[in-house]
């Protein structure tokens, strides 16, 4: 058994066994254990294709690249995720806002820890000129989030940012097909024009202001 796996199972039997505390208690018990951790430990994963929309269809019709990818400087690829109210969230809805995309895992306790970081860039700058999209990618015991998952989190976080669903599929280390998320939670910065403008494997609050401050 590699040493991810190892991890995996002590973190799951941890939570199982933490689940017998109740709600709150766990959520107390995670939050001070993993407060001054930076980021939750890399994430070796692999991905498929993320939908490509070239915005050959009307309200896309400012999407006039021919190539899109992860790397800092380039067009996101599109993308298409169900969120916490089962509802179809594309990422190139928000085009005309600074997007941040935050993908987080359940088990991770940065990522709780930041949960309600969303609402509070949000509130800060108007939720016309900047939207904070949560993509959970695992739910507390590894396995790809349903709906009542996404629903819990943004219960747990008393949030109103969108909170979407996806799995692995999402990460590619090349950054071609996916996004190179090494660690939990990683961060993107999109700007208004639709342009990666920065990513950070980790949480700091510093960095993702400063950022959305030049692009607002």
């Amino acid at each position: 058994m590699d040493e991810r796996r190892i991890q995996e199972k002590r973190l799951t039997t941890t939570i199982i066994q933490l689940d017998t505390l109740g709600e709150n208690n766990m959520l107390k018990y995670l939050t001070i254990f993993l407060m001054s951790v930076l980021s939750c430990g890399p994430a070796q994963l692999k991905t498929d294709i993320i939908t490509k929309d070239t915005g050959e269809t009307e309200d896309r019709s400012w999407a006039n690249w021919d190539e899109c990818g992860q790397e800092i400087g380039q067009h996101p690829c599109n993308f298409t995720l169900l969120n916490h109210k089962g509802e179809k969230v594309e990422l190139y809805d928000y085009y005309g806002k600074v997007i941040v995309i935050d993908f987080s895992t359940m088990w991770c306790g940065v990522c709780i820890n930041i949960a309600s970081e969303g609402d509070k860039l949000v509130n800060r700058y108007g939720k016309d000129n900047v939207i904070w999209l949560t993509v959970l990618i695992e739910n507390q015991y590894g396995l790809t989030p349903t709906q009542e998952d996404l629903q819990n989190w943004v219960d747990m976080a008393n949030i109103q940012v969108p909170v979407l669903g996806s799995d692995r599929n999402m990460i590619d280390h090349s950054a071609k097909t996916g996004y190179p998320i090494t660690s939990w939670p990683t961060l993107v910065v999109i700007d208004k024009e639709m342009v990666l403008k920065n990513g950070l494997n980790g949480w700091s609050a510093a960095a993702i202001y400063a950022w959305v401050d030049t692009l607002v």
